[in-house]
């Protein structure tokens, strides 16, 4: 008796950070290291990167393993707050915890969140909370008060892979996450009709299993093609 394979849900799934789908590379290595001192020793340590490294993956897979740790989602373009009701509400969801982890938006930052940052640096440093935080940008556009303490932090540098199977690694790792069970040529073809950014592929791969689900096709070579020079395509002007 033939038998069927079982419908997936129309439902989104919410992401999960466990450590086991962190892919450990290169790049990578030192902050990995330094942030499981971090988690022992405390501190005030700035992850930075040129480009998408998976400061956020390390981040969330730490808080999810530490209940004592407390982490915050700062949008950069958060704008319609004074910065006053910005550390209030920050506050609210740090002061319980013990140790602090910061994930800001990679960019400009609007200049009521740079004020408040500044003011969660303080506030981290007056209470002894260890603080942890990643962010992507020039230092040159922020207050000068703001820059000044995040260059006396300690910083640790991460990176993108630097060689196609830890790409792939990554890619596959996703996909498990989003319960894609996927062939590994259908990753390969990723890499070739688009660049090798974790920021693009990241997104790509949820927008592939996305369109596969709503279309009812499983990848085959010529759909794929199909798809994925679409995505190039839609992806214009990023792609320079």
């Amino acid at each position: 008796m033939q038998s069927k394979a079982q419908m997936r849900l129309a439902l989104s799934l919410p992401e999960r950070y466990d450590y086991g789908d962190w892919i450990r590379h290169d790049g990578v290595d030192a902050a990995c290291n330094r942030m499981a001192l971090w988690c022992v020793h405390g501190g005030a340590l700035w992850l930075r990167s040129l480009d998408p490294a998976g400061k956020t993956h390390l981040l969330r897979t730490l808080a999810r393993e530490h209940d004592h740790i407390a982490l915050l989602e700062v949008a950069a373009d958060a704008a319609d707050q004074p910065a006053w009701q910005l550390v209030q509400q920050w506050m609210g969801e740090l002061e319980k915890s013990s140790m602090w982890m910061l994930d800001v938006q990679p960019g400009v930052l609007a200049v009521p969140v740079a004020q408040a940052l500044f003011h969660c640096l303080e506030r981290a440093r007056d209470l002894q909370r260890p603080l942890a935080l990643a962010w992507r940008g020039d230092t040159a556009s922020l207050p000068p008060e703001l820059s000044s303490r995040l260059l006396a932090m300690e910083q640790c540098e991460l990176s993108p892979p630097s060689d196609d199977d830890a790409l792939l690694n990554i890619l596959h790792s996703s996909a498990g996450r989003l319960q894609w069970e996927i062939r590994q040529q259908v990753l390969q073809a990723m890499l070739i009709y688009l660049p090798r950014q974790l920021d693009v592929l990241i997104p790509a791969l949820r927008e592939l299993e996305r369109r596969s689900f709503e279309q009812h096709h499983r990848p085959g070579p010529a759909w794929l093609k199909q798809q994925l020079t679409r995505m190039a395509g839609e992806l214009h002007p990023r792609l320079i």
